[in-house]
């Protein structure tokens, strides 16, 4: 089987600005590799980083230390050193990353309530707009 993916002595803390400077270690020396044909599951309590690991795979977060590669059309290119311009090209030809914060929600509420209770009313979109 091909490795597509090898991540190796990966860490990443995040510093809290606003809190002193305290640092946040989420991980360090992490080591793991997928390759074509199998799945991976990354699974923990809250806060553990599994977001923060898959946005580091994804480029969004830069890695304290460690490498990310990822075979891209046939050739081994590590994310947490590479330019901008081949983690831009990864994305559209080889990984992608879906938010788990991505929901279709409505922008206000307060817009759908005027339309109900002005419904109630005997009022029509077009009377209450203007």
């Amino acid at each position: 089987m091909t490795t597509l993916l090898d991540v190796s002595g990966l860490a990443k803390d995040f510093t809290l600005h606003l809190q002193g400077g305290a640092e946040i270690a989420v991980f360090d020396g992490l080591e793991f590799t997928l390759s074509e044909g199998q799945a991976l599951a990354i699974t923990g309590p809250s806060g553990i980083g599994k977001s923060s690991l898959l946005k580091l795979i994804y480029g969004t977060y830069k890695s304290g230390e460690g490498s990310i590669r990822v075979r891209h059309q046939g050739e081994w290119i590590d994310l947490a050193s590479a330019p901008l311009r081949h983690v831009l090209d990864i994305r559209k030809h080889t990984i992608g990353y879906v938010s788990q914060f991505l929901r279709v929600i409505p922008r206000s509420i307060r817009g759908s309530a005027t339309t109900v209770r002005a419904g109630t009313r005997g009022m029509t979109r077009r009377n209450w707009l203007t």
